[in-house]
């Protein structure tokens, strides 16, 4: 005689009718991850704005950070690389003379998080976003503007201040052979 099973027995789904359930939602995670990436980095550039004057506390932070990893290559008075002005592959003067000043905020600290390559995939300057917060590239960024001048630093915070700078390689040449 058949003895009754005080419970049914399952039957055990395969484990591949998960895989697309699975699969589903992990594309729903990555899409919502994407698109909020994507929001963050969307903000224009007038809307992120590295508060000057920084409190002396910041312009200290900044340039202990400064001298510890922008210094060797972009010279310790903000001065740039031996023939900055010539060769849009080596590092840029920060301060008044070269044209850093023209970037937005948001763009000055994309190209130190992300680094920046040349047109053929040559690395110009090397990404910080594994070495350094947002905090500390905010309080680095403080610190390079503070030695720019006054004038400067009004006509960025006016609303109608819109960034004129260019860095593909041709056109960095043209600016710095102009000067800028």
């Amino acid at each position: 005689s058949l003895a009754a099973e005080p419970f049914p027995k399952r039957i055990a789904a395969p484990a591949s009718s998960f895989l697309p359930a699975v699969l589903v939602l992990l594309g729903v995670v990555c899409l919502f991850a994407a698109g909020s990436l994507l929001l963050r980095q969307g903000l224009r550039p007038e809307e992120f704005r590295i508060v000057q004057p920084a409190s002396h506390a910041e312009r200290e932070a900044g340039f202990a950070l400064y001298r510890a990893n922008c210094a060797s290559c972009h010279g310790a008075f903000l001065g740039g690389a031996a023939g900055w002005r010539s060769d849009p592959g080596v590092a840029p003067a920060l301060n008044e003379s070269g044209h850093a000043s023209n970037h937005s905020d948001a763009d000055l600290f994309v190209r130190i998080a992300a680094g920046a390559r040349t047109a053929d995939g040559r690395v110009t300057m090397p990404a910080f976003r594994s070495s350094l917060s947002d905090q500390e590239i905010v309080s680095v960024l403080a610190y390079v503007m503070s030695w720019w001048p006054d004038e400067e630093l009004r006509r960025r915070a006016g609303a109608d201040w819109t960034f004129q700078a260019v860095c593909t390689p041709a056109e960095a040449q043209v600016s710095a052979k102009a000067g800028l």
